[in-house]
């Protein structure tokens, strides 16, 4: 072999992975989400659903319809939707 097919074979070596300490293995296999992250997105995701529902089933009377102060009319589906889509937005970010 020649001194350059020595240098090459020097060069395509990978180096090796440096040891992890199994402090840091420990907290990487605990990290998960808070405590309050599972409740807060089941809740936007049934309120989001029941919220629609009601709007339906009251025939747009509630909860914020014809029956209220404030009428939203059509504005309770994407009330609604929104809060479902919240949830699901956090459910991409389940560890």
């Amino acid at each position: 072999m020649s001194e350059n097919e020595n240098k090459s074979k020097k060069f395509l070596k990978r180096p090796a992975k440096p040891q992890v300490p199994d402090s840091v293995k420990a907290k990487k296999a605990s990290d998960g989400n808070p405590a309050w992250f599972l409740p807060v997105t089941l809740t936007l995701m049934i309120v989001g659903l029941l919220w629609i529902m009601v709007y339906y089933i009251s025939q747009t009377l509630y909860p914020l319809g014809s029956g209220t102060p404030i009428n939203l009319g059509a504005g309770n589906i994407m009330i609604g939707f929104g809060m479902m889509f919240v949830g699901f937005g956090f459910m991409t970010r389940w560890k």
